[in-house]
């Protein structure tokens, strides 16, 4: 029972022997996904550190994490690092992004650690601070440190007659004992796992009002089993084979559509399919017509079958299936869709489900096993016809399922090696490796039959590379959207590649709002020119809504283009605990404005040669110019440090820093008039004329001309 389990795992460990841990990954569009298969069954924890996420068994002795491959299927942009540390053992995590850390038991021994971008859910319990063995601490005398943790209710230590022990985020007190926070502790955690498909949940008949049992308030009563009204089913135990509405799944044999013409020449399975429709009076022969259809189906003439299906009526489910069957055999929607609620099923009819979706839906709803299994187990001509479509179906879910009919394909005879370059494309896309993906998508074009998807994955490859694309894509992109028709991936091919040509009007005329305009500013941010920004970051109404980096390009690029107006309003509100990067935009954008003083006040704290240069500049505008020379004196600019003496006549601070000519030109600066009467003045004055010309001729000499 889970929830035995789940109640279980709040008071006794198990320990895990010091073996090796097997550390497996997969790239998901929302996660990243890390499973670690231990070797032994064992408690675990997970907690925050300064860089991220730490994972531990609860046992002192921790198994060896084997993470060879850890980084064949993910990229860095959720996880950065991941390292067991040396002395302790323990798992630790650095992240590359905004995120948190899911992490569940999927099965006994194996934990799933999902990496989703975000914050945290309110009140995640592994968001406190990892506390490394401290809950080992706390040992007997002559106790094993290798042993695993338990709680012994008659230890002194862990309550007494007044005491109280706190475990797991759960208070239990022998004086006093509240029920509600272990309710919603215990009914929070099987929440969380049924929303990760990990345990399923139905209300049973029982009154709700049984679930409370009336007793002693004062004393804890955890009951061992399924709490009255609650049923808690283990999805890893052997499936029921049933639909979500309780009907048994359809059997494989009403759907073995590889052993319908198996072992048969094809033409043969023709004959057989065109005669002996029609008995006597030209009755149609029900039997034959469904034999008729299953025939088509076999060799993948899904349009065929649907024709012969039409002669016979009567037939009810039967020829239902079929039908619906002809329809996703040519890639076609099918309006009635018997097949969508059996994702779930353990057998073909997963198989047939999954093709009748256009998206499949993401947790524990698909038996992908079933999916897998029921397409190896077709003959290579079907594998061809429905591999392509089933893989591309499964990338987004589960990378390595798409991966294993990849390679079936590949082993599959006369199977196009396009098709092929087509799947390789698309889950390198769905890897992050772009110039992967441009390599087999430009391989796949080729093939007519894959001309499409192939530019699609070709234009989506240059985006994630921000690389511009021969007007000769464009073009071939334009053609097949008028001959295609309505195709949401080919209109944004389409709106995508005019930007990566430069053509950013005609792309910003056809982009859907959205995520599309978004990109097409994230192209325009780093391939547009001056013309091309100008003509639409310049006050643009409404400012478009799009990422916070794709926004910073923009601003930059309008503040050195020298429109600092427009650069703030791209920045927006800039506060005191805004990202460096953007207060020192803001700062220069305020500067150019003229507003000296609001630029001060974005680089206050921030340290660094920009910063300094920036806050001189302010500094010297307001006419503070001891400070600003002591910032070009921290940003290392020693000379214009001393320009600024001369500005502010500090002929003192000159004469001791500046090097010959400009220490004897100071030197006389600052030199003293003559005492004496007129004539010993004079005399003096003429006398130092001289060394007066020869000084200030040697500091025109040491100056260089201006540039013609």
């Amino acid at each position: 029972m889970i929830l035995l389990s789940l109640i279980l795992m709040l008071f006794l460990t198990i320990p895990a022997d010091a073996e090796t841990a097997r550390v497996l990954s997969g790239e998901h569009a929302d996660f990243t996904r890390l499973v670690v298969q231990l070797p032994a069954q064992a408690g675990w924890r997970v907690g925050r550190t300064p860089l991220g996420y730490a994972f531990a068994t609860e046992n002192r002795k921790q198994p060896d994490y084997d993470l060879a491959h850890v980084w064949d299927r993910i990229p860095r942009k959720r996880l950065q690092a991941l390292r067991a540390d040396p002395e302790t053992g323990i798992l630790e995590m650095t992240l590359a992004c905004e995120c948190h850390l899911f992490p569940f038991e999927y099965q006994p021994g194996v934990i799933v650690l999902d990496i989703r971008s975000g914050p945290p859910p309110e009140g995640s319990i592994f968001e406190a601070p990892f506390s490394g063995f401290a809950f080992l601490r706390d040992e007997k005398p002559g106790s094993d440190p290798g042993a695993p943790v338990t709680f012994d209710w008659l230890d002194a230590r862990n309550g007494g007659a007044a005491g109280a022990h706190r475990y797991a985020g759960l208070t239990f007190a022998r004086e006093k004992t509240l029920l509600e926070p272990l309710r919603a502790e215990l009914l929070e955690q099987i929440s969380r796992g049924a929303a990760a498909g990990v345990v399923d949940m139905r209300l049973s008949g029982t009154p709700a009002g049984a679930m409370v049992s009336e007793g002693d308030p004062d004393l804890a009563r955890i009951r061992l089993g399924e709490m009255p009204g609650l049923d808690v089913l283990d999805p890893n135990a052997p499936r029921t084979n049933m639909q979500p509405d309780g009907s048994p799944c359809l059997a494989d044999a009403d759907l073995a559509i590889g052993d319908w013409g198996a072992g048969r020449a094809a033409l043969d399975l023709l004959a057989e399919a065109r005669t002996g429709l029609f008995g006597e009076f030209d009755a149609v022969r029900p039997e034959a017509v469904l034999n008729s259809v299953r025939l088509h189906l076999y060799l993948g003439f899904g349009a065929e079958a649907r024709q012969y299906a039409t002669l016979a009526t009567g037939l009810g489910d039967e020829l239902r299936l079929l039908v619906s069957i002809t329809r996703l055999v040519d890639g076609d929607p099918d309006p009635e869709a018997p097949f969508a609620p059996m994702l779930a099923c353990d057998g073909a009819a997963a198989f047939w489900a999954a093709l009748a979706h256009d998206r499949l839906p993401a947790g524990s709803m698909v038996n992908i096993d079933a999916v897998v299994r029921t397409f190896l187990g077709l003959p290579p001509h079907l594998r061809s016809l429905f591999g392509p479509r089933l893989a591309l179906l499964l990338i987004d879910l589960d990378a390595e399922a798409a991966r294993r009919i990849r390679n079936a394909m590949e082993r599959t005879p006369h199977v196009p090696a396009q098709a092929v370059s087509l799947l390789d494309a698309r889950m390198e896309l769905q890897a992050d490796h772009p110039e992967r993906a441009r390599f087999h998508a430009e391989a796949a074009l080729s093939d007519p039959r894959h001309e499409v998807d192939a530019l699609v994955a070709l234009v989506e490859a240059h985006f994630l590379e921000l690389r511009p694309i021969p007007g000769s894509v464009v073009e071939r992109v334009q053609s097949l959207q008028g001959q295609t028709g309505n195709n949401s991936s080919l209109a944004r091919a389409v709106a995508l590649s005019f930007a990566l040509s430069g053509r950013f009007d005609e792309a910003f005329a056809i982009a859907e709002p959205g995520a599309m305009t978004a990109d097409i500013w994230r192209v325009l941010a780093a391939l547009g020119d001056d013309d091309d920004l100008l003509v639409h970051a310049v006050r643009p109404a409404p400012l478009p809504s799009v990422k916070a980096d794709v926004a910073l390009s923009v601003a930059k690029r309008l503040q050195v283009l020298g429109f600092p107006d427009a650069a703030l309003v791209w920045l927006g509100p800039i506060g005191p605990d805004a990202p460096t990067e953007y207060r020192l935009v803001a700062a220069a954008a305020e500067l150019a404005r003229g507003d000296a003083g609001r630029a001060l006040q974005h680089l206050a704290t921030l340290e660094g040669q920009t910063a300094s240069d920036l806050r001189a500049a302010a500094q010297t505008r307001l006419g503070f110019l001891d400070a600003a020379r002591t910032s070009l004196q921290k940003a290392g600019r020693s000379g214009d440090a001393q320009r600024l003496s001369l500005w502010a006549e500090d002929w003192n601070a000159v004469a001791a820093a500046a090097t010959e000519p400009w220490s004897a030109a100071a030197a006389m600066a600052q030199a003293a008039i003559p005492e004496g009467g007129p004539l010993a003045r004079g005399a003096a004055l003429l006398n130092s004329s001289s060394a007066t010309r020869a000084a200030l001729t040697a500091l025109l000499g040491a100056v260089p001309p201006p540039s013609p």
